[in-house]
């Protein structure tokens, strides 16, 4: 990108978003009734890999993890694929000797399209399956209906992949809700210098009304140096969005923002705005970055357009874990977060170890201590979850320097240094591996963003 931002202007755009959470906090409970149509869904799980168990946390008692993803609606396509992150990382961990001398199992649940249904499916992983620990939910508002009403009030530790609003940072949580992702305070400033970046001075907004699309387009809002004329909020599903993209365009900006989940939205919406003719050029974020979504739609229209998302610091191990899940599953993964999902297990697993314990509040209380000095490095990948679990038995310090970056949590369970990419649709790279969509997705710059230091660099 060709411009930075000051530190005088991070400060205030710090102090913006912080004001802005008062709100956010508050009105996450009424925009789940906006999109709440769903509750009634079948929120059965999309597989189990292990028997219901006790789930009482006592020593000697194995590590039940369970994921809490989407496997219906909006981010269906998001499922399956934070599935094999986590499959791969249990594998792994098994294959080293397990947690504390036993397998750790899995189970899995669909978290649905409302916070109803991820409540009810947290409520069965807990009660019914007797899991010790969750991933998940996937999307801002579920995961933060979750934690307040499910894994908080029963100490349950959760760790979600991908929430990034950041409405979670004030959460009622007892302590128990992490997140692995750094939040939207950060997507917010590197996608408003991409839009500047693309020569745009007006744009408007589409995003999911719920926590995650609101604290995306505030966020963005309030670092765009440009006019914003306007902020247009839709439902979870839909079959037509043309309502609201007339609203969106109607005093002509030059761009679209889309801040939406793919399946029964963005995927709508963006196929209306081009044949309709309703307008045609677009600035993409990290729910929008689905390959499905662009092979469905057509990759000749939108190639060569960009869009944010979270992404990896530690290029090193980044890559070793790119290549391990691509020898897993024969194939790249084509969804963000799937660094972040792979984390979450691992680090679930190395907080059991650490805490000799499956119970909630000791593997929580353990789970600081694993990324940071003082400690011997290890990464993600066979080699390095064997041997962090081996120091971690014999009582050493470890410092889990994650597939997604740094994985320091503060006192509100988030992530302050991250990393946001900048990425751009690619049709010919899509053309020439068709079975794979992951490739049409050209990752361009990476910055590292500072949230506490408030600041952003470009990772050469």
């Amino acid at each position: 990108m060709s411009k930075w931002i000051s530190q005088n202007t991070w400060r205030l755009l710090v102090v913006g978003a912080l004001i802005a959470l008062l709100g956010l906090a508050v009105a996450c409970g009424d925009d789940d009734d906006d999109d709440g149509d769903d509750a009634g869904e079948t929120t059965a799980p999309a597989g189990t890999t292990a028997p219901a168990g006790t789930g009482d946390g006592g020593d000697g008692e194995a590590l039940k993890i369970g994921l809490l993803a989407p496997y219906t609606g909006g981010l269906a396509s998001f499922g399956p694929q934070f599935e094999n992150a986590v499959k791969l990382a249990v594998d792994q961990i098994n294959a080293a000797g397990g947690v504390n001398g036993q397998d750790v199992e899995l189970v899995t649940g669909d978290e649905g399209e409302s916070a109803d249904s991820a409540i009810a499916e947290a409520t069965r992983l807990v009660d019914t399956e007797g899991v010790s620990a969750i991933i998940g939910a996937a999307g801002s508002t579920r995961a933060l209906a979750v934690a307040e009403s499910v894994t908080g009030p029963k100490g349950i530790l959760q760790i979600t992949p991908s929430a990034t609003s950041p409405a979670l940072t004030p959460a009622n949580d007892s302590d128990f809700l992490f997140r692995t992702p750094i939040s939207d305070a950060a997507q917010g400033i590197v996608l408003a210098q991409l839009v500047e970046d693309e020569g745009y001075t007006s744009v408007c907004t589409m995003y999911v009304n719920n926590a995650y699309g609101q604290g995306l387009t505030q966020n963005f809002e309030a670092a765009f140096s440009g006019t914003v004329t306007a902020q247009i909020p839709h439902p979870e599903s839909g079959t037509t969005f043309v309502s609201e993209l007339n609203q969106c365009v109607a005093d002509s900006p030059q761009a679209l923002v889309a801040i939406s989940y793919p399946k029964g939205q963005a995927e709508v919406y963006l196929r209306e705005a081009i044949e309709q003719s309703i307008i045609t050029e677009f600035v993409f974020v990290d729910g929008t970055k689905d390959g499905a979504t662009f092979k469905t739609l057509g990759w000749e229209t939108f190639d060569g357009m960009k869009g944010t998302a979270p992404s990896a610091l530690e290029t090193d191990n980044g890559a070793a874990f790119d290549a391990d899940y691509e020898a897993a599953y024969g194939e790249g993964y084509s969804v963000p977060f799937i660094r972040e999902s792979y984390d979450a297990a691992l680090l679930i697993a190395l907080a059991a170890q650490a805490a000799g314990s499956t119970d909630g509040a000791a593997m929580r209380d353990a789970l600081r201590d694993l990324a940071g000095s003082p400690g011997d490095p290890y990464g993600p990948g066979a080699e390095g979850v064997a041997g962090a679990l081996a120091a971690l038995e014999a009582g050493d310090d470890i410092d889990y320097q994650g597939a997604s970056g740094i994985v320091e949590f503060d006192d509100n369970g988030d992530i302050l240094i991250g990393a946001i990419e900048v990425w751009h649709v690619d049709a010919a790279a899509a053309a020439a591996a068709p079975d794979d969509v992951s490739k049409g997705l050209i990752t361009d710059e990476v910055y590292k963003v500072d949230l506490e230091a408030a600041t952003v660099e470009l990772i050469p």
